[in-house]
């Protein structure tokens, strides 16, 4: 009885509002319209790709919000991909359609479709389930759309939410109506894969009579473990061999402002010390003020490495995107910037690596940053002094800072496996 309430109000009343909220929306918000002029041609481009399908293997379909949660279901579609299925992915945002584009995939593991998930309309979403067909639906996360949920229900399609969590304050479970909804959404999964415990049990508060809801743990320990085998490390000139490189990845200005002028006097005091700086975003005028604050000091930047030069540089500075995780695999310590505001950036990347890994106060938005400053391997920083301190420490003591980073590296492969328990769950539902 609910679900059919619930139902009625989303579709008749929240849809249309939700909807046209958009359309008015995306007068100012360039997102906003980039989302609606993207889903236009939507139906032609899936029949187009679904042309190249081959229909004799199941089809299992991962819906993302954006790329974070694509990476989240990779190593989940890879094992998929490999076992004879075939995948298709929908994306709720632009960022992460735009950012798939951008992304070079290995042989066999493409999924067959890339599109925009169109908007939630009961219409919408039968003509969708009837056009891809598929034979599971695995949702990453969070992001669940209602009429998408109802409709595959109704044709029995086996649906799963993997890499689940559930904060303790979300309104999802502390909000009667909140809970009431998401239950009908709930009930209709075969399966809910949590992060943590903690999360199993919310889950199970929100909705006690589930059947299937286990920890299964995060499926991005195995998306990092699994690039990092892919990685090579980039070829670097001669003169970094044996350096103690300190890659400073996804800087920016505010990042800056507390950890250059530790970084210039421990220049002048370390001759060994070599940092890679990587902005989070490239542009002209950042970079040009990273090399006015180091005016005199040797710096190259990163496309312009193989030019000769007459004195070797002491600083690389990165020009390009796309290469940080390499040069993390390259590194000795890591400094992952973010987190003097808004909030701290990706430090999986280089803990998997085997770095040890400095950031600013603000990481309450990364579980596994706070993991790794429990266990001693990751420090956050709260000023710039608090920087200097822990980056002249681990200076001193080079062997003390490279087993901190195999330490770093050891909890995240710990922590991997999540991918092949979501795996074995849709392959078991899949053929039975």
């Amino acid at each position: 009885m609910n679900r059919n309430i619930w139902r009625i109000a989303y579709s008749w009343f929240a849809y249309p509002v939700l909807w046209t909220g958009l359309h008015g929306l995306a007068l100012a918000n360039r997102n906003v319209k980039e989302a609606l002029l993207g889903r236009k041609g939507l139906w032609r481009r899936l029949a187009g790709q679904l042309a190249e399908r081959n229909s004799a293997k199941p089809l299992i379909w991962f819906h993302v919000a954006s790329a974070g949660e694509f990476l989240q279901a990779q190593p989940v579609m890879e094992r998929c991909m490999k076992d004879g299925f075939e995948c298709a992915v929908t994306f709720t945002s632009v960022n992460g359609m735009k950012w798939i584009r951008k992304t070079k995939f290995s042989p066999g593991q493409k999924p067959v479709v890339i599109e925009y998930l169109p908007f939630d309309s009961t219409r919408n979403m039968k003509r969708l389930l009837e056009t891809l067909q598929p034979s599971a639906i695995v949702y990453v996360a969070y992001d669940l759309w209602p009429n998408l949920i109802w409709e595959a229900k109704k044709k029995r399609i086996p649906q799963y939410l993997i890499s689940a969590a559930l904060q303790p304050r979300s309104r999802r479970l502390i909000s009667s109506p909140g809970r009431s909804f998401y239950q009908t959404l709930y009930t209709c999964l075969d399966g809910i894969f949590t992060v943590t415990e903690a999360d199993r049990k919310r889950f199970l508060a929100s909705c006690p009579d589930h059947p299937n809801i286990r920890v299964a743990g995060d499926t991005r320990f195995d998306s990092v473990m699994d690039r990092k085998r892919r990685i090579s490390p980039p070829k670097l000139p001669a003169y970094v061999e044996d350096k103690f490189i300190l890659v400073i990845g996804s800087s920016s200005p505010v990042d800056d402002a507390q950890i250059f002028s530790p970084l210039k006097e421990a220049l002048a005091r370390y001759p060994d010390l070599f940092p890679i700086i990587v902005p989070h975003e490239p542009a002209e005028e950042h970079l040009k003020s990273i090399e006015a604050f180091f005016g005199g000091i040797p710096m190259k930047r990163f496309t312009t490495l193989q030019q000769p030069t007459e004195h070797p540089p002491r600083v690389i500075l990165v020009d390009t995107i796309g290469i940080l995780s390499a040069l993390y695999a390259a590194g000795t310590l890591a400094y992952v910037g973010g987190g003097f505001g808004p909030r701290v950036h990706n430090v999986m990347e280089p803990a998997v690596m085997g770095l040890p890994v400095i950031f600013g106060p603000i990481y309450d938005n990364s579980p596994e940053a706070s993991d790794l400053v429990n266990q001693g391997v990751a420090f956050a920083v709260k000023d710039s002094d608090e920087f200097k301190k822990r980056l002249f420490e681990l200076l001193e003591d080079p062997e003390k800072c490279r087993k901190l980073g195999r330490q770093a590296a050891q909890a995240l492969a710990s922590r991997a496996g999540a991918a092949d328990r979501s795996f074995q769950a849709i392959k078991s539902a899949v053929e039975n």
